[in-house]
């Protein structure tokens, strides 16, 4: 090599790596040679490509801008390839053609430095060949010896001769060892190209069978031999037999789009809640949403309103079976001054039903700090029709998210008073 300078690699058995020494820094690098065939003949239109590795670890940014896998390089007439804008430290994996599935050569080997690296034919067509090249070097005279892969090359006719053109079809390839010591197959979809042909690879000398399935017709050719590094190409298949009717199409329904500000309003009105008018007492009712009773009560001011206050089971009943059986916020029962029970919103307490078990117990010596630190809040617990006292941050307030308003008098549409009229 002319001004390059090649560092010594390392083969490892079972999984060849040619490893060029790395560097923290990234310069880009160029790799050239010529592609042959077994007999050393120039082989012309090969596609060369460097992609990453299957294992691939870079140890530079690839979001860096100046980060770029290089473009492939198609041999010329004398062989020759070149491909540069390397980028090193990383490990790479030289292959014929971006997709070895559609190259028409197999990578055989590569030489380097006087060095013949044989590759194991499995690995080669799916790993390829893997190595990492040193900043700024440039290694040459690369030689990549390649060999035709087997093919059979084939067409889809229909019964009246016409090529099926550009239609996906079911394509099974059979095969049978030559000594009968095996057999095997594989197949799936193939796409037809605007003359209704195919192309298969096959890897090693056998017998085999192709045939084809479309809509109910089908076709299948005589059982081919492949000697050793034989192509066929020719191949007509015409399909027989009663055509399916094609399907019907299936209805797409159209996607439904959300709209968002739609939706945010759809659920603010949620939250909010809608009155309700109990017939009986001709009170409205309202449903909010309420992390805690202080929110809940808060909201109850802003509104006119108060926390509900159960003056029958009548009256709860129709909350629970119009609101749902939750855990609502309702109103507090204080004492009044003059000794008897009265709701947070003055009305007397005609009704309770509390939940015995869960009462908060009183004590003669409760100083206003204690008072305070146990502040009873009244929970309506839908499940079992109970009242619960409870405390700030208990189990049941943590579980509470609803409250539960009402109004006395409820004029929908009604003025705001206008306080400068007497």
């Amino acid at each position: 090599m002319n001004r390059s300078h090649f560092t010594p690699f390392v083969v490892f058995i079972g999984s060849l790596v040619v490893l060029f020494a790395a560097s923290p820094q990234s310069f880009a690098a160029t790799f050239s040679g010529k592609v042959i065939d077994e007999k050393g003949n120039p082989v012309p239109d090969v596609v060369i490509a460097i992609q990453p590795s299957s294992d691939f670890r870079p140890v530079i940014n690839i979001d860096d801008p100046e980060f770029n896998f290089p473009l492939p390089s198609t041999s010329d007439e004398t062989g020759a390839f070149s491909i540069k804008d390397i980028t090193p430290n990383f490990k790479s994996s030289l292959k014929l053609s971006p997709n070895e599935r559609f190259s028409d050569y197999r990578l055989l080997s590569i030489k380097i430095a006087g060095i013949t690296i044989a590759l194991n034919p499995q690995y080669s067509r799916f790993a390829g060949f893997p190595f990492a090249i040193e900043p700024e070097t440039d290694i040459e005279d690369v030689e990549i010896t390649v060999r035709l892969r087997m093919r059979i090359r084939g067409q889809v006719l229909t019964e009246d001769g016409t090529p099926l053109s550009n239609t996906q079809v079911d394509l099974m390839v059979r095969r049978r060892s030559i000594n009968g010591g095996g057999r095997g197959s594989s197949g799936g979809t193939e796409t037809l190209d605007i003359d209704g042909g195919f192309t298969r690879y096959v890897n090693s000398p056998a017998y085999y069978t192709v045939s084809v399935k479309y809509q109910g017709q089908s076709a299948e050719s005589k059982e081919i031999l492949l000697e050793e590094g034989q192509r066929l190409d020719g191949l007509t298949l015409t399909l027989s037999g009663d055509p399916q009717l094609p399907r019907k199409p299936k209805v797409v329904k159209a996607v439904r789009m959300v709209n968002p500000e739609r939706r945010q309003a759809a659920w603010q009105r949620q939250r909010e809640g809608v009155w309700a008018i109990n017939p009986d007492n001709r009170h409205a009712y309202k449903r909010i949403y309420s992390d805690t009773h202080e929110e809940a009560f808060a909201q109850a001011t802003a509104q006119g309103a108060h926390l509900i206050a159960i003056n029958d089971k009548a009256e709860q009943e129709w909350i629970l079976e119009v609101f749902g059986k939750e855990n609502y916020w309702i109103g507090s029962i204080n004492d009044a001054k003059e000794g008897s029970k009265k709701w947070d919103n003055g009305d007397p307490v005609t009704y309770t039903n509390w939940d015995t078990e869960q009462l908060i117990p009183e004590s003669d010596e409760t100083t206003e700090k204690d008072e305070k630190l146990i502040k009873k809040l009244t929970v309506l617990v839908g499940v079992t029709g109970k009242w619960q006292q409870i405390r700030e941050g208990s189990p049941v307030a943590s579980i509470t998210e609803k409250a539960i308003l009402e109004k006395k008098d409820l004029i929908i549409g009604a003025p705001e008073p206008d306080e400068d009229i007497e």
